[in-house]
């Protein structure tokens, strides 16, 4: 089995990526979505690459819902901040 040149299992994805969609609503597990489009000629990839190509699909939220804001830290909200010790007292662990 030949190996596909970087970049073009996601080309192929793109290019099934409806039918993927439909497959999944249909009810089909993602193997058994990829064994009927390799079956019908329609992909050459692996099925880790297809897999790969089809997890940011399945993501309930965009990144930017997910992602925090830089500019937030933690504690911030309410005016708190941690502060790490690097050299505790040993007298003081528990």
């Amino acid at each position: 089995m030949e190996r596909l040149k970087k970049g073009f299992a996601r080309i192929e994805f793109f290019a099934v990526r409806q039918e993927v969609e439909k497959l999944l609503a249909a009810g089909y597990s993602i193997k058994l979505a990829y064994d009927n489009l390799k079956d019908n000629n329609k992909i050459t990839m692996s099925y880790q690459a297809f897999y790969r190509n089809l997890k940011p699909e399945k993501k309930s939220g965009s990144k930017e819902e997910l992602a925090i804001p830089s500019s937030r830290k933690p504690g911030a909200e309410n005016g708190t901040t941690i502060n790490h010790d690097k050299n505790p007292n040993p007298d003081d662990i528990i």
